[in-house]
């Protein structure tokens, strides 16, 4: 570009001179040339304008020029550097590749792993819960037995003691004994004595001696009883009848004065004094007929006891006293004692809007062992009834509060269950009907017989308020019962049915 600029620049000079001279030659007039001369003056400055124009376009044209020599240059760099980038993203992509490979088998044996832990897991749990439940029934088993035994000891202590202290009476009979014996010894030892003397005196009689006087018998002890002659039998009598060949020996009498003495024999008698102080004991010396003692009443604070006999709809009862105001805070204590394998429906309290509104609940189905406490139907928690399916009294006290949803559930004093969180905030609204014995699904009524509850019932009562763990101990241990109680078994309005209603102030009178 450059060279033809430069070329055409000469080409146009060369032209300017040599047209004068052209011109004068063939005589052109003058004019002609200053036209011509103004002309090219025209021309030349356009020229020199055209060329400053061509420099400067020049110029840019050479920028332009060094501009895309560093552009390339710079794509040269950048080419180089996208290549290795593109290498070392061709490395990287081949090792994430592989390591995705290996993340993949890794994940797919962890997996198995994972699947094969999850069913250990569960094999694991199933089997501790399972072990839960068996200690948990061997405990109890472990808790009935330590207490039947506690109770046996105790009645062997209480027998024990009364063994000893009768051990202590037959103690001192037998030293009175003792030495009543060794009094009779003494006397027995005189009267030995005194019948020798006798055994003197009586072939003395024989032989014709003079009776003793009576002061003498007197002194010795003795009396002389006439003793008639026995009748003989009859063969007896038939031989006397025989004539015998031999002189007929008569009876030998002996006289004393003008009077026939009848034969007499002499026998030794005890006095009755003597017999008495010999053969029989003072009362306070003989042994006590021993007796097994007879448990003592300790629970005396349960007042009465319902009885229901048998699993019907129509055995329930129901109170005079509602509840005025809202609950949100309970206590419920009673004593239980149950001979069938579950237990029914304890208390039911049913309003217009909800009939499970506060239910100890239980049920003779498949699964046993368990009642439901239930506040606000659906709300419920399961408690353990296992212990004291036996036959015998057990105190029950399941205590609730709204502040915090906490419950506790007490047997025969002991701590068996607690939580919280259950229905925390909840208010029990007032105005419902309380029943004992039945489940209320509709208020007052629609009873289930398999709902029903069969045993007996003793020191019920209710309390709007939470007892202290001291104040549930006291009241199993027949200490009292707590202040504050909205509802008792003196507050039984009608009993339908068979229930019966038998007052016993202490528990062990409750049959």
């Amino acid at each position: 570009m450059t060279r033809w600029t430069s070329r055409s620049v000469l080409f146009l000079v060369i032209i300017f001179l040599l047209m004068p001279l052209t011109w004068t030659r063939r005589g052109a007039p003058a004019e002609t040339y200053k036209t011509l001369n103004q002309r090219l003056r025209r021309l030349n400055q356009q020229f020199m304008r055209f060329q400053q124009m061509t420099f400067t376009h020049l110029q840019s044209i050479a920028e332009n020029y060094n501009i895309s020599n560093s552009i390339d240059s710079r794509f040269q760099v950048l080419s180089l550097q996208f290549e290795r980038i593109s290498r070392e993203l061709r490395a990287f992509k081949e090792t994430t590749e592989r390591s995705l490979k290996s993340l993949k088998s890794w994940t797919k044996s962890l997996q198995k792993k994972t699947k094969r832990l999850d069913s250990i897991l569960a094999n694991m749990t199933r089997a501790l819960r399972e072990n839960n439940h068996l200690n948990l029934r061997q405990i109890q088993k472990q808790r009935t037995v330590l207490s039947d035994l506690s109770h046996k000891i105790q009645n062997q202590q209480s027998r024990i003691g009364s063994l000893e202290s009768l051990r202590n009476q037959v103690q001192h009979g037998m030293q009175d004994l003792r030495a009543s014996l060794k009094r009779h010894q003494t006397q027995i030892m005189k009267l030995e004595s005194q019948m020798e003397g006798l055994s003197k005196i009586i072939p003395a009689s024989k032989a014709g001696v003079l009776d003793p006087p009576n002061s003498i018998r007197k002194q010795q002890g003795v009396v002389l009883r006439h003793v008639q002659p026995k009748p003989k039998p009859e063969e007896q009598r038939m031989r006397d009848r025989l004539p015998t060949s031999g002189p007929t020996k008569q009876p030998q009498t002996h006289k004393i004065g003008h009077r026939q003495q009848q034969p007499w024999q002499s026998t030794v008698q005890p006095t009755v004094q003597a017999e008495e102080e010999l053969f029989q004991l003072p009362l306070r010396h003989k042994i006590p007929h021993i007796q097994a003692p007879k448990e003592e009443a300790r629970i005396c604070n349960v007042g009465s006891m319902l009885l229901f006999p048998s699993a019907s709809t129509e055995n329930y009862l129901t109170f005079q006293r509602r509840f005025q105001t809202g609950i949100h805070e309970l206590s419920i204590c009673t004593w239980l004692k149950v001979d069938a394998k579950y237990v029914g429906t304890i208390l039911s309290y049913a309003t217009e809007n909800n009939d499970n509104m506060l239910v100890l609940y239980g049920r003779n189905s498949d699964v046993l062992g368990f009642m439901d406490f239930v506040i606000g139907d659906p709300a419920y928690c399961e408690l353990s009834l296992q212990n004291i399916l036996d036959g015998r009294w057990h105190h029950l006290c399941i205590i609730w509060s709204s502040i915090e949803g906490r419950f506790w559930y007490y047997s025969d004093s002991h701590l068996v269950s607690t939580g919280s969180k259950f229905q925390k905030g909840y208010e029990i609204p007032p105005g419902g009907t309380v029943v004992l014995g039945q489940e209320q699904d509709s208020v007052g009524g629609d009873f289930d017989e398999a709902e029903a509850f069969v045993g007996r019932l003793a020191g019920f009562a209710f309390w709007t308020r939470t007892l202290s763990p001291g104040e549930v101990s006291g009241l199993a241990a027949g200490k009292g019962v707590p202040r504050g109680a909205v509802l008792t078994l003196d507050d039984v309005d009608q009993m339908f049915g068979s229930v019966q209603h038998i007052t016993c102030e202490c528990l062990e009178h409750c049959m």
